[in-house]
This record gives structure tokens, sequence and C-alpha cells, in this order.
């Protein structure tokens, strides 16, 4: 995929490697990230389970499901830094519905991500952009050069990058709409992975 407008004078990206062994190496780096994100939680729970356990309420009291919502739109929309997994561990230390949290935790993310490609598609004019992206999201990139759209979302979906940042290099590099609702489709199973951690986590102390 080429980029329009200005940014067809910045300097190609390298040619990707399609082979097995690249598709594996993204796999790994996806179990070895799952894992590091088990182990931080339970060493958080183990750490700041009062503490946690305080937070929890005290959001879900003030800002309620709605504020998870907001928080998991602007996360996965617009780089915010806070994490919809930090909602997910908010949701569980208070002990919310995990039903009506996920619910709106997984509504606000896929908004978020379409609300993110929308704008990146229309921001692609701008170096600047383009070039922060190519910093933070590099391998993910090359993911979605490939020929094969719903092939490149597959793969590029189970990639350890940001989903956020995912979605704004797919406006960027103008992936089609039918195969970024693949990615979409994708990010469901892995919010169900991440809770599940969270729930497993939190009952190993």
């Amino acid at each position: 995929m080429r980029l329009p407008g200005a940014l067809s004078s910045a300097p190609p990206p390298s040619t990707p490697s399609s082979t097995p062994h690249a598709t594996r190496q993204v796999l790994l780096r996806g179990l070895l990230g799952t894992a590091g994100f088990l182990a931080v939680v339970v060493l958080l729970v183990r750490q700041f389970r009062p503490q946690l356990e305080s937070l929890g309420h005290g959001f879900v009291d003030h800002f309620g499901l709605a504020g998870m919502a907001l928080g998991t739109f602007l996360a996965d929309g617009f780089h915010c830094p806070i994490p919809p997994q930090f909602y997910m561990l908010l949701a569980v230390g208070s002990g919310t519905s995990d039903l009506a949290a996920f619910s709106v935790i997984a509504v606000g993310s896929l908004l978020g991500g379409l609300s993110g490609y929308t704008v990146a598609r229309r921001l692609s004019r701008f170096p600047r952009l383009w070039r922060w992206l190519m910093r933070v999201g590099g391998r993910f990139q090359k993911q979605l050069e490939g020929r094969n759209a719903y092939r490149s979302a597959l793969i590029a979906s189970v990639t350890p990058v940001a989903f956020s940042v995912q979605c704004h290099l797919s406006g960027l590099y103008r992936l089609p709409l039918r195969a970024f609702v693949v990615i979409l489709a994708l990010r469901i199973p892995k919010l169900v992975l991440f809770y599940y951690l969270v729930k497993i986590g939190w009952a190993v102390f």
C-alpha cells in the first residue's frame, strides 16, 4: 500500500518478509506479551490489592460503566496512555458485573479503533504523523504491505503493537475497510483473553 498525497515522497519502507519464520516470530511475540501481561497483573494484585479495590470502587462510584467505556474509547482511538486493561482491573477489583464491564469496554474499544482508523485516513497527508507512527509501530506496518489485505489484517492483529497504533496505521496505509473489520473482529477475543487473565491474576492472591 502506498501513502497518498505528501507522504508519497517519503522513503519507501523496507519489503517485509512473508516467510513462515516471520509469521512464527509475530506469534511468539504475541505469546510472550500475553505471558508478560499476566505476570504484571499478578505482581500488581500481590502488592497493591487493597489499593486497587479502593480505587476500583471509587472509580465506579464516580464514573460508572460510562467512564470505563469513555476511557477505553480514548485509549484505543487516540492512544491515551491508560489502556483498557486498567479498566478491567478496576472492574474486577470493585466487583462490578463481568458481563456489564466487559460489554462497555468492548464497545468503547471498537468505536475507538474505528474512530482512530477514520481520523488517520483523513490525516494521512501529514508527514509528521507518518513519522511518529512509523517510530511506534514499524513492525506492524510491515504486516500491512502484503498483497492479501485479509491475510495482512489477520497477521497484524496478533502483533504486540498497541491496538490504537494498529488502527492508526491501518488508516494511514488505507487498509480497505472490509479488511480492517477483521482487525476489529479479532479485537474481541483479545479483550476476552485480557479480561480472563485479569481474573486469573486477581484470583491467585
